[in-house]
């Protein structure tokens, strides 16, 4: 008898389904506490179907890192968009993905997750090479908001750096920080009192100065165009997080 035929959105269904299980699973467990036995109990899918879907665990912690990439990359399409100028633009990169990590926590850290060694050589290749090209698209919503800058005269770049040095230096600082401030990590000593939205806001102004990015912190309100984003292109975000937290209330 041959195979039956599964349509692609039968089949991205099915794949979502089981994403959401390990998901789920992490959430409760930890990643190491990820098996795929305990997705199989929690899919109406057979041992051999979740295996053709993902060929691993490794495989699957990939999959759920592309998905929260690509969830990303929508977000940095409507931050490079903003109506403002281009370092309000960069900040707002920062913003929605404070944003995306407040309703996404558990998948925000996967992308530490499926950086190590331990996942990055037992992932299929296709999955690797799917990582690799979302990022890269990633990376290219950045620098196309660095040439804004550059094109403007808002932004000169020192001579011992490149776009993409800049990019990177951002990219840490946002990603560093949410993860440092994030409600769901212990905090202990000066990080108690310390607001993420705050601290997001402070850290990248002080990047984008060091990078001499204009306008300088002082010359305009950065709070206000905060806000701005939040009612604009993000206020899709705004509003599940609103709703989140009128749940849990």
């Amino acid at each position: 008898m041959s195979p039956r035929y599964i349509d692609d959105a039968t089949r991205e269904a099915r794949e979502e389904e089981m994403m959401q299980a390990a998901l789920n699973i992490i959430a409760r467990d930890g990643v190491s506490g990820l098996t795929i036995d305990k997705v199989v109990t929690l899919v109406p899918y057979s041992k051999g179907t979740v295996y053709n879907t993902f060929s691993c665990k490794e495989d699957l912690l990939t999959a759920l890192c592309n998905r929260s990439v690509t969830r990303l990359s929508d977000i940095f399409f409507r931050a490079a968009s903003f109506d403002g100028n281009s370092r309000e633009k960069m900040l707002a990169i920062g913003i929605g993905y404070m944003l995306h990590s407040q309703l996404n926590p558990t998948e925000f850290m996967m992308v530490i997750s499926a950086k190590t060694p331990s996942v990055t050589e037992k992932s299929s290749q296709k999955r690797q090479e799917e990582h690799k090209e979302l990022e890269t698209q990633l990376l290219g919503k950045l620098l196309g908001i660095i040439s804004e800058g550059l094109a403007t005269g808002d932004l000169n770049l020192a001579p011992h750096l490149s776009p993409a040095q800049v990019a990177f230096s951002l990219w840490a600082m946002s990603f560093g920080t949410i993860a440092l401030l994030q409600e769901n990590v212990e905090r202990c000593g000066v990080r108690q009192q310390m607001s993420l939205e705050n601290e997001l806001l402070n850290h990248a102004n002080l990047v984008l100065d060091g990078h001499q990015w204009k306008p300088y912190t002082p010359d305009h309100d950065w709070h206000a165009s905060v806000q701005r984003m939040k009612e604009t292109v993000f206020a899709k975000e705004v509003e599940a997080l609103e709703s989140q937290w009128t749940e849990l209330a």
